[in-house]
């Protein structure tokens, strides 16, 4: 996976402070979906990653096989990252990517003319007062970040290997709105049969063998039931229509 790792090191004082403390993360946290969905292994080894592009990250994490198990998201002073890596541990997550962005941003000159007026105001507006500055007096003690994290679960292997969602539309002249036709690939699972098969993000899968697919319930439905069998997609790809005769997986 292209993310950077971040390496985190726990110290014996650290973590008897963090016992009492409320985890933010664990506290801010809704599950998608399926809330017992978890990690295949008994015991997992969680990884946490700094997430680049919220997007992106999320199409790459579904093309590598893992599927979202919840959010996290909040604002507040800064908190160290293994603050969202051991609730990952304790939901069973296979993979947590952490985004922060400081909110408030203070520039080290506008930090340093806040430290002179309150110099001054201290020293009742004497002039030539000098106190020497360290990089700790220049970090903005009033500081808050935006947090958000995603957790991620290891998926069995795959019997076809697709996401699909449902599109749905709004007429410009009318504002109503209408339902796109089949089901629209957001992502396609790596070395899957319908990767094989050639499926790619974009597609728009219109017949399962001979029924429509206009539900991604259902579809997701009719895919399990017809593991092991060979089977024929229809899907439109830029106004042209393709077929793919698809040997699914058994599960």
């Amino acid at each position: 996976m292209q993310f950077k790792l971040i390496f985190i090191i726990f110290t014996l004082f650290s973590c008897l402070t963090m016992a009492d403390e409320v985890n933010l993360f664990q506290a801010n946290y809704l599950t998608q979906g399926n809330s017992s969905f978890h990690s295949l292994q008994k015991k997992p080894d969680t990884k946490i990653y700094s997430g680049m592009n919220k997007d992106k990250d999320n199409i790459r994490m579904l093309e590598d096989g893992f599927d979202l198990m919840g959010t996290s998201s909040f604002q507040g002073p800064f908190i160290e990252p293994n603050q969202a890596l051991k609730h990952a541990q304790s939901a069973e997550a296979d993979v947590v990517l952490v985004y922060d962005r400081k909110i408030n941003k203070m520039t080290r000159s506008s930090r340093l003319k806040q430290i002179h007026d309150e110099m001054r105001k201290e020293n009742k507006g004497e002039k030539n007062t000098s106190v020497e500055i360290t990089e700790t007096d220049l970090k903005d003690k009033n500081s808050k970040f935006e947090f958000y994290a995603t957790y991620w679960a290891k998926l069995p292997k795959p019997i076809l290997g697709v996401h699909v969602i449902k599109l749905i539309t709004k007429n410009a002249d009318t504002r109503e709105s209408q339902q796109e036709p089949g089901l629209k690939v957001i992502a396609v699972i790596k070395d899957s049969p319908a990767y094989k098969a050639g499926i790619q993000r974009g597609d728009a899968i219109l017949l399962f063998n001979d029924l429509n697919a206009e539900s991604p319930e259902e579809f997701t439905k009719t895919v399990f039931k017809a593991q092991g069998t060979k089977v024929q997609i229809k899907y439109m790809r830029e106004n042209e229509e393709k077929v793919a005769l698809i040997e699914l997986n058994q599960r």
